[in-house]
């Protein structure tokens, strides 16, 4: 018995061992803008909030729920996986208390990380309406989405429960005393996380 444990002991210690250390991170993507009293756009960075730390460029489409499907929102990449802190993303914006307001509300996921939009030609027709929006100057519209490290052949949609990196997934959200929880399902396993619901 011990023979045959010492090869996935010693795999675990390198790689993990079991189906949920392969599981691709999940979290969220915010395109909040930061605005003046005057709603005027001063700055609309990206952030992605993950549940695990990241090991190396990582690329993430994000799945929007609408009841019969999940339009596939493709893709922001995090091009330097090295967190940022929190707290200096809330210095660097105080100006906007609303932007550190919804910052802060974000529960479950414990890092950060800058985003970008991949390049346009990979997005889907989803992705191309919110960075339409996030182009304009004059519309200060708030985007969140839920996010997953894995890229779908630029599908526009998927069932709401469909296959990843070989892992039966299913992403469920429910809104609670204004605030919007989500959970993804990877082969069981449950990740939790939660925003509030945007006041824009």
């Amino acid at each position: 018995m011990f023979n045959k444990l010492m090869p996935c002991l010693i795999l675990s210690a390198l790689f993990g061992c079991s189906q949920a250390d392969s599981a691709p991170v999940v979290g969220l993507w915010e395109n909040q803008p930061v605005v003046t009293a005057q709603m005027k756009v001063l700055a609309r960075p990206n952030y992605v909030f993950t549940d695990r730390q990241l090991t190396e460029p990582t690329v993430f489409s994000g799945l929007q729920n609408n009841s019969a499907q999940l339009m596939v929102v493709c893709c922001v990449k995090v091009g330097k996986p090295v967190a940022v802190d929190l707290k200096a993303v809330l210095q660097k914006y105080a100006g906007d208390p609303e932007f550190v307001k919804h910052m802060k509300s974000i529960k479950g996921l414990p890092y950060l990380y800058e985003a970008e939009p991949v390049d346009s030609k990979q997005w889907t027709s989803l992705m191309q309406t919110v960075m339409d929006i996030a182009s304009d100057k004059n519309d200060p519209s708030p985007y969140s989405v839920p996010v997953i490290a894995a890229t779908f052949d630029k599908k526009d949609a998927l069932p709401l429960a469909f296959q990843v990196g070989g892992q039966n997934a299913k992403l469920t959200m429910r809104r609670v005393q204004g605030a919007v929880r989500y959970e993804f399902t990877l082969d069981g396993k449950v990740t939790g996380f939660s925003e509030d619901l945007d006041p824009h």
